[in-house]
């Protein structure tokens, strides 16, 4: 059984990175939740988890996610990983802009029985804004 720091690398190689998205059938509970995602009331499990690598690949299709530091304590896993794609795709009600973008963020993973079951994500989405030429605290 693999442990839960190489079922989350598993998951950023396969489903984040496009390189097999069904990954997180085996890899995501049944029950999976995101904490911070509207979306999250709608769906749940390797549903949600796919449909939220997939909208992003919609907005940034050439998207690679590198994973710069993980740290375990039993069954929660964090993780400091930065993103980086074009902008290609309405974000945030901005159309595409074709720029170059990096998404640093945290995150908190907690998995139970080898699975991943819930996440908790904290990213720089001013800083992707200003990145897209959008000024966040414009009215």
């Amino acid at each position: 059984m693999r442990t839960p720091e190489e079922s989350l690398e598993r998951l950023y190689t396969d489903v984040w990175n496009g390189e097999n998205p069904e990954a997180a059938d085996e890899l995501v509970h049944e029950t999976y939740v995101i904490h911070d995602r509207d979306l999250a009331a709608e769906l749940q499990g390797p549903e949600l988890y796919k449909a939220l690598a997939s909208a992003t690949r919609e907005i940034f299709p050439d998207m690679t996610f590198e994973i710069a530091d993980v740290v375990a304590a039993g069954e929660t896993v964090a993780v400091r990983w930065t993103m980086t794609g074009t902008h290609r795709g309405e974000l945030f009600g901005v159309e595409p802009t074709g720029r170059q973008v990096e998404l640093p963020a945290i995150e908190f993973n907690r998995f139970e029985d080898g699975m991943l079951i819930e996440t908790w994500t904290q990213s720089d989405q001013f800083g992707l804004l200003h990145q897209l030429g959008v000024d966040p605290t414009a009215e």
